[in-house]
């Protein structure tokens, strides 16, 4: 997999760097941008790692280096920097006390070093302008360096008459361009130096360098590596650099110019790589080598001797995760870079691709920043998989915003609560639910708090075809148009709190906001499905969401990024859609192809007409679908992997999917408050009856005991507990200060479990399971689904388990309910498959045979299924 130089981006604060108020005092901290990466298994002290470090140069920034940090971070830990005013690093202003002259960016280096326990002496890699501050370096820290690897560095930097006309430009010049970069393609403008940043760089930096002394006082071994056709500084300047420097090598690359280490990169890794070999004693360097691979397997070993479940992961799966530092706007900044024309949403004949839906996502951002939203308020969105939805969810993020989510057809009481509970302050919703909100949005107290409503319609970002059918048949017959514009007296003075979605995109511009987030902050607030009781808000973080889908991203390996196609008919409003689709989409670059509806028809000719690759659904979508005639004409073979998560699937159903797909159906268990995937069966796995899968990389699972917590051995049953960096820390409990009719009931709900469920970092998930010696879980019920029956614990999953494996049973439902007396009674009902029959007493007699006799339901109801119906 290609290096991704986001997932190990994280942010120093370098103390003393900035003068405050231009007062030329250096008391304020430098926010320095950094990559670092290195050997999955080297748990040792930071300090004593084999280091490289790499220098960008003039107009650079460290993700230039993902070629190099990719081939060398199995050996070595890798550190690249993004220097000031470049990248995402700050950029400060004169005023600030900054001149971008080589002293200043050079104590930047070593700050940044410290902080980052480099050790005593390191590998330093450098390009272009880098040279010159990695000779200052070295004549300030003669002893730090053990070898240097200069790379289309020069002398002396005089660029071509061009070159020079171009860096003399008025700022003013210089702003416009930047300003105008996202309009032809380049959307990615902040990572590029603001226009003072070159202006000083160049005045105070390059003209005035000339690095002969500090290039005949390097003491250190060096390799020099240049482009053939690197034009940009004189000839004879590139030349100079290994003839001054004592000893150094000097290397060609042909076909090449300036940016050598991406246009060669396995050239230039090759050369670095032999000339690292050649500074070594070959016998000490194999002892070395030896030693490391040794250590790596100890630990390797170590790892699978205390999760034994990883001895069943594929070959291409991680035992570890490197941990996301980027916040998840970040990741789809990197993804437009990335895959910028590949189609992002698919949507009812039209298409928006990654780079135009960053540019979209900017927009509505600077829409609600123009709107005065300020970081951490909370958005609720209740949209169903629509463009909009997408657009806004990421531009809600990229203005340091809370997206809450909730389902598009939340009913109108359960929105009007959730919005005073989580203390929401605009809305955004679709334009039929107008007339449903309208008195209550004006009215109930627990929307007191909304200062904008924000309608998208269905209609937008269709294709012409679509749009034109959606006009005629649905636009106004089903209330998508907006009535206010009829100009209604009676809520005339009201109306300056509604805009069109359009409105808040047009208010904005296509370039990324300058919030810095952190990975700790809040991102969303979902709700779980209240299973068992009252709906919670779970409020996940920028690394719970980016984390659990670079886990199931590892867990896919044979994905191909930027040609995979998703089905994407779950809600994107829940965990599951929210992090299976659209965030699994974007470290993929895939396609999602939008459905805002669970009807079985326009999904089948959605899967003929767009071919999809890769389908999460649910057990009972999967078992309508097996059952369905005709329906292997619709090209379900196109679908590779199909992700099923929520109940058990009976193994009959399994081997008829598959065999329709001639895909891999892979069973998963997950729940929101771990954002929400958990485990999960390999692709390569030998098949268990009754087994779900084991955990993902970095997740740790145990049984405790039902009563007394305690953690259980292999194969007994108990409560399944949970760990892992895709957890929540808690159920929001809504902003400071939030209140409203309500909310403080649920917050202290929220409260209460929150106690009650996280225990050290472990999760109690209130389901009973059990795990064999091998590490994988079988998921038997929920604990509050439990019941007591002659000191016999009976669930009702495993009657429904046995029913189901009547072939004339198509849906089977048991549960627990009380008579008058309050006495609990276990219900069957049970729905039989088409033209089948059978009695409830024959069904009965079936299951007294494979079910202890406390297990036995009390009645069981059969119907008949006459149509085709979705349980």
């Amino acid at each position: 997999m290609t290096f991704n130089a986001d997932l190990h981006r994280s942010t120093l604060k370098l103390p003393n760097r900035l003068a405050r108020n231009g007062s030329g005092v250096y008391d304020s901290a430098l926010e320095m941008s950094v990559l670092d990466a290195g050997p999955e298994y080297d748990r040792g002290p930071r300090s004593q790692q084999p280091t490289m470090v790499f220098i960008h140069g003039f107009g650079g920034r460290a993700a230039y280096w993902e070629y190099q940090l990719e081939q060398f971070q199995l050996d070595y830990r890798v550190i690249a920097l993004d220097l000031r005013g470049h990248g995402y690093s700050d950029a400060p202003t004169a005023a600030e006390g900054a001149s971008y002259d080589v002293p200043e960016l050079v104590a930047d280096i070593a700050a940044a070093l410290d902080q980052l326990e480099v050790p005593q002496r390191f590998i330093l890699v450098c390009h272009s302008f880098g040279g010159a501050l990695s000779a200052y370096f070295l004549k300030q820290f003669p002893q730090r360096v053990s070898a240097l690897v200069m790379i289309a560095s020069a002398a002396r930097f005089r660029l071509r008459l061009a070159g020079r006309i171009v860096l003399r430009m008025p700022p003013r010049i210089f702003d416009m361009v930047r300003k105008l970069m996202p309009y032809v393609g380049i959307t990615a403008a902040r990572i590029y130096p603001p226009s003072h940043v070159v202006y000083l760089q160049n005045r105070h930096a390059l003209l005035p360098w000339d690095g002969s002394e500090y290039l005949r006082a390097i003491a250190v071994p060096t390799l020099v590596i240049l482009g053939h056709r690197d034009i940009l500084f004189d000839e004879a300047a590139y030349k100079e650099v290994a003839r001054l420097i004592p000893g150094a090598e000097e290397l060609v690359v042909p076909v090449s110019a300036h940016q050598v280490m991406v246009e060669r990169p396995d050239a230039v890794n090759r050369a670095i790589q032999r000339f690292l070999q050649m500074q070594s004693d070959p016998a000490e360097l194999a002892e070395r080598r030896a030693r490391q691979k040794a250590e790596r397997r100890a630990a390797r070993k170590q790892l699978e001797a205390e999760r034994p479940w990883l001895k069943f992961y594929d070959a291409r799966t991680p035992y570890r995760i490197k941990i996301p530092a980027a916040p998840l706007p970040r990741l789809l900044e990197a993804t437009a870079r990335r895959f910028g024309k590949t189609t992002a949403l698919a949507y009812r004949g039209g298409k928006i691709d990654w780079r135009e839906l960053d540019r979209q996502a900017n927009r509505f951002a600077h829409g609600l920043l123009d709107l005065r939203i300020k970081p951490g308020e909370r958005i609720l969105l209740a949209l169903p998989n629509i463009p909009s939805l997408v657009i806004a969810y990421f531009g809600i993020l990229k203005a340091g915003a809370v997206a809450v989510l909730s389902d598009a057809a939340t009913p109108k009481e359960i929105l009007l609560t959730r919005m005073a509970d989580a203390g929401v302050v605009m809305l955004v919703t679709t334009t039929n639910r107008y007339d449903d909100l309208r008195d209550e949005l004006q009215s109930d107290r627990r929307a007191a708090g909304l200062r904008r409503v924000i309608f998208a319609s269905m209609i937008d970002h269709m294709g012409w075809r679509e749009k034109l059918k959606f006009a005629t048949l649905h636009h106004v017959q089903e209330g998508h148009w907006l009535p206010w514009f009829r100009q209604d007296k009676q809520h005339r003075r009201h109306e300056r709190r509604y805009l069109k979605f359009k409105q808040v995109l047009g208010r904005g511009s296509v370039a990324p906001t300058e919030l810095v987030q952190d990975v700790g902050d809040i991102a969303v607030v979902v709700y779980t499905y209240g299973a068992s009781g009252t709906p919670l808000p779970v409020a996940l973080s920028h690394r719970n969401l980016a984390a659990n889908a670079l886990q199931l991203r590892h867990w896919l390996p044979e994905s191909r990024p930027g040609d995979e196609r998703f089905l994407a008919q779950q809600p994107l409003s829940s965990a599951y859609g929210l992090t299976g689709l659209l965030h699994l989409g974007v470290y993929l670059g895939a396609t999602l192809i939008l459905l805002p509806g669970a009807e079985l028809e326009p999904l089948l000719k959605t899967v003929k007409k767009m071919r999809p690759t890769y389908f999460p659904t649910t057990p009972r979508m999967v078992r309508e679908l097996a059952h369905t005639p005709g329906v292997r004409r619709y090209g379900l073979a196109s679908i590779r992997v199909c992700a099923v998560s929520g109940s058990p699937l009976a193994q009959e159903i399994r081997e008829e999917f598959e065999k329709l797909t001639r895909g891999r159906l892979v069973e998963a268990y997950g729940l929101t408050e771990a954002a929400p995937a958990v485990l999960a069966m390999p692709l390569a796995a030998r098949r268990i009856q009754g087994v779900v899968g084991v955990p993902l990389p970095d997740t740790e699972v145990k049984v405790v005991d039902l009563d007394t917590d305690a953690e259980l051995p292999s194969d007994t049953v108990g409560e399944l507990w949970v760990r892992g960096p895709q957890l929540f820390s808690g159920y929001d409990h809504g902003p400071a200060g939030a209140a409203g009719p309500g909310a403080s009931a649920l917050n202290l709900i929220a409260r209460k479990i929150s106690k009650e469920r996280l225990y050290d970092g472990w999760l109690a998930t209130g389901d009973v399971a059990s795990i064999d010696e091998d590490g994988f879980v079988s998921i038997i019920d929920r604990k509050s689904n439990m019941g007591i029956r002659n000191g016999r614990r009976v669930f009702p999953r495993q009657i429904e388990e046995v029913l189901f494996e009547h072939p004339a049973v198509a849906v089977a439902h048991v549960k627990w309910s009380p008579d008058e007396e309050g006495v609990q009674h276990l219900l069957a009902e049970v729905l039989l498959h088409h033209n089948m029959k059978l009695s409830a007493d024959d069904l009965l007699k079936y299951a007294s045979k494979r079910l202890h006799a406390d297990a036995l339901p009390d009645s069981i109801a059969v119907e008949q299924k006459n149509t085709t119906v979705l349980f």
